[in-house]
């Protein structure tokens, strides 16, 4: 399996943040892993965590891409991941989703999702060779 799961919990000024990833690894497992390792622990030292969790999560979900694609660019693989994620903050939750992997909450089995109907992966961590195509700026709601 190329796939990785990461759980966390910090207390911040008080607050408390809880969060819960899914790395959907493909081509091999490092980007994956990578996401895993570093992911959240990237986002918890973002200044606005607390205050404004939709920026911090935009702003924080892009680095990890370009740090990877610098550790990558001597290598040909075609090592990606997509990031299925979960971050409640007090009473707020924020799902952020990058490549076609979602996060839903769902009511009687209802609610599913695919890139234009067939894609499979869009997997938008890694993959220089696709970068053209493919971005990680996470789909936050």
């Amino acid at each position: 399996m190329e796939d990785f799961f990461d759980v966390k919990t910090y207390k911040i000024d008080g607050q408390t943040a809880c969060l819960f990833g899914i790395f959907d690894g493909h081509g091999g497992s490092r980007a994956a892993e990578y996401l895993e390792q570093n992911l959240f622990n990237n986002l918890m030292m973002h200044p606005q965590i607390m205050r404004n969790t939709k920026m911090a999560l935009s702003e924080t979900y892009q680095g990890p891409d370009s740090v990877f694609l610098e550790f990558e660019k001597d290598n040909s693989s075609v090592n990606g991941s997509t990031a299925s994620t979960a971050v409640l903050v007090g009473n707020r939750l924020f799902v952020a989703n990058v490549g076609d992997s979602r996060t839903i909450i769902s009511k009687a089995g209802k609610g599913t999702w695919r890139v234009g109907g067939v894609l499979a992966m869009s997997r938008v961590f890694g993959n220089h060779m696709l970068k053209q195509f493919v971005v990680a700026e996470p789909d936050i709601r």
